[in-house]
């Protein structure tokens, strides 16, 4: 006679358990790949908002020509307001998850908290306006051109080094269009520009 056994009590919780194993470990494989694309999709289209916003500015810069700068932070939020050789005046404003520009407003898209602008870790640097001596300038030249480099960081995620994500303008102008006081010195108010280098 033919022994027909089936399958034990044991054996079908220890297939269950294994089942349970695999189903665990394909759901947390989901939502990972779920993450990284949502993810992706925020870096993709914060990276196409940075290109906008530099695009934006110096486009300004440019065409209007840039002659001052103004500085009225506030430890919430970073706002410069940039003259032109025509006498107009357009504002930058930049809080942790926004930035705009005289009527223009983009919005950060992150998938977690930490993501921000560090508007209160702020690179600026200001040279060779004619004859520049004092606090305005990094040194005491006399130039027939002047520069202005500003860097806004980016955090994403935990990591803090993503200069690839900063917001960076820089404008290089006729020192016979400005004077040394122009521009303000490096101490602006509000936040510190030294605070966050390396």
């Amino acid at each position: 006679m033919k022994n027909q056994k089936g399958i034990t009590l044991i054996e079908f919780i220890v297939s269950i358990a294994l089942v349970a194993v695999v189903m665990i470990f394909l759901f947390n494989l989901l939502v990972d790949i779920q993450y990284t694309s949502k993810n992706g999709t925020f870096a993709s289209d914060n990276q196409l908002n940075r290109a906008s916003i530099i695009r934006t500015i110096m486009d300004d810069f440019t065409s209007l020509g840039l002659v001052g700068m103004t500085d009225s932070s506030t430890y919430g939020e970073l706002r410069l307001t940039f003259q032109f050789q025509d006498g107009s005046s357009r504002a930058l404003t930049v809080s942790d998850k926004s930035v705009s520009y005289h009527d223009e407003r983009w919005s950060m898209k992150a998938g977690n908290n930490r993501t921000s602008y560090q508007k209160r870790c702020v690179y600026y640097h200001f040279e060779n306006a004619p004859c520049c001596t004092g606090a305005n300038c990094e040194s005491a030249v006399c130039s027939d051109y002047f520069y202005v480099h500003i860097r806004i960081p980016v955090v994403i995620g935990e990591s803090d080094a993503n200069a690839i994500d900063d917001l960076e303008l820089f404008y290089v102008g006729k020192s016979s269009d400005i004077n040394a006081s122009s521009f303000p010195s490096k101490a602006f108010l509000g936040y510190e520009s030294n605070t966050c280098e390396a």
